[in-house]
């Protein structure tokens, strides 16, 4: 299936990057405080990996787990190695890759949408529970989100999953939420179902695909920037009080585009968006690189003030680059990782947002160029605090199963032990 934005974005990506996807094959996440200090005493804990696209660009059903204190992958807690293929022995209920991943309450995690074999598009999800270590079929979707929708959990819990790719290969202006105490997805929370599509009445302002969503704190859902037939600067707000999409946040609604009146300094996709937790301007989403409008791979960075309702550049990144990865460190600072550049060279270089001065600065490269990986913050163990970054893919187009560790206060990288599997984009969950 080649959508066209598929075919719009080909065009500035290498053909070894373009054959394994755009972005988020994989999955990984970290979960919520609830439980930490029980995780604290539980020498067990660590990420689940699951799904994606392996080196021969087909869709996965294998897991694995990175273990915190052992700082290695195994399936000790998968059901163990399965001797015919060399994998875990637990896992995913469909194989699927470009999905999204939710960590839920109580240690389970959502797995949801993405693409089956031949790149089918679903609308099926699944839930991972750390107890029983298995993955269950769970209710589907009133519609299909596949390739690039985004996945936040709510104040309360709930799941608002949005935009993205259809069956068909339309780009999407719907939304689903999954509530975890019914285990459904369900459209009380989205204005109730249209009874003629089925589809959730509160729909986004925007198609939208390569965006990205950040929860506020005041509970509102930031989604910014993507394509929609072309990239970008425009975004909306999320109230999850009225169960609606709107501008109330963002200048108001601009009556002769559609539009909210207050946009990005920058027109964004496959960019990054991180909530600022420490300093001046704390509450802010910090929104980095990504491409613009014109093809360009970009080098800036900007914040959105929910309290002026507006964005203004900061900073500016000291490499350009887009399938990154970007990770909030303990400290309040922002590590951005690898991704790949203007001439189409995967990056190994790194850097920190540092929020206080607002400005970027680079630390030591990785031990490998990587775009299309992950990047986990490490909750536990004798490497609190450190990054996990893993898999992903080199400059000849080749999947990664290696991976590394970053250490805030050195600023450096290392070389940690390899998955068991090779995977692509890969995010991460911390299990207790």
């Amino acid at each position: 299936m080649m959508t066209g934005a598929s075919k719009r974005s080909k065009r500035s990506w290498p053909a070894a990057v373009w054959s394994l996807s755009l972005l988020f094959f994989g999955l990984l996440a970290v979960l919520p405080a609830a439980g930490q200090q029980a995780a604290e005493r539980d020498p067990h804990r660590g990420a689940l990996i699951a799904g994606g696209v392996d080196q021969f660009n087909g869709p996965m059903v294998t897991a694995e787990f990175y273990n915190f204190k052992a700082e290695a992958f195994s399936c000790k807690f998968l059901g163990g190695v399965n001797s015919a293929t060399g994998a875990c022995r637990n896992t995913l209920a469909q194989g699927r890759f470009f999905a999204s991943v939710a960590p839920l309450r109580g240690g389970a995690v959502l797995i949801a949408g993405g693409n089956g074999i031949g790149t089918t598009c679903l609308n099926s999800a699944e839930v991972y529970d750390s107890s029983t270590r298995k993955f269950t079929a769970t209710g589907s979707m009133t519609d299909a989100h596949c390739f690039a929708h985004t996945t936040t959990v709510l104040q309360n819990g709930e799941v608002l999953i949005t935009g993205g790719e259809d069956e068909t290969g339309n780009l999407v202006n719907t939304a689903d939420m999954y509530n975890p105490a019914s285990d459904k997805f369900e459209c009380s929370g989205l204005g109730g179902a249209d009874p003629t599509t089925g589809y959730c009445q509160s729909t986004l302002t925007d198609a939208r695909f390569l965006d990205t969503a950040t929860l506020l704190k005041n509970g509102y859902v930031l989604i910014a920037g993507g394509f929609d037939g072309s990239i970008v600067n425009t975004a909306e707000l999320f109230n999850p009080v009225a169960e609606t999409f709107g501008c109330s946040g963002l200048g108001g609604l601009n009556t002769t585009t559609g539009f909210c009146n207050n946009t990005m300094t920058d027109s964004r996709e496959n960019h990054t968006a991180t909530l600022i937790v420490t300093g001046p301007n704390a509450g802010d989403v910090l929104i980095a690189g990504g491409l613009d409008a014109a093809g360009n791979v970009q080098q800036t960075a900007e914040r959105y003030s929910p309290t002026a309702g507006n964005f203004t550049a900061t900073g500016r990144m000291t490499h350009a680059r887009y399938l990154h990865t970007a990770t909030r460190l303990r400290s309040g600072r922002i590590l951005i990782t690898g991704g790949e550049d203007g001439t189409g060279t995967v990056l190994k270089t790194a850097e920190v947002y540092r929020p206080f001065a607002g400005t970027f600065r680079r630390v030591g490269a990785m031990t490998t160029a990587r775009a299309l990986h992950t990047a986990v913050l490490i909750t536990s163990g004798p490497k609190k605090g450190y990054v996990l970054i893993a898999g992903g893919i080199d400059n000849a187009g080749k999947t990664l199963g290696t991976a590394e560790l970053f250490d805030p206060q050195t600023g450096k990288f290392s070389k940690t032990r390899s998955m068991e599997v090779r995977r692509s984009s890969q995010d991460g969950t911390a299990l207790p």
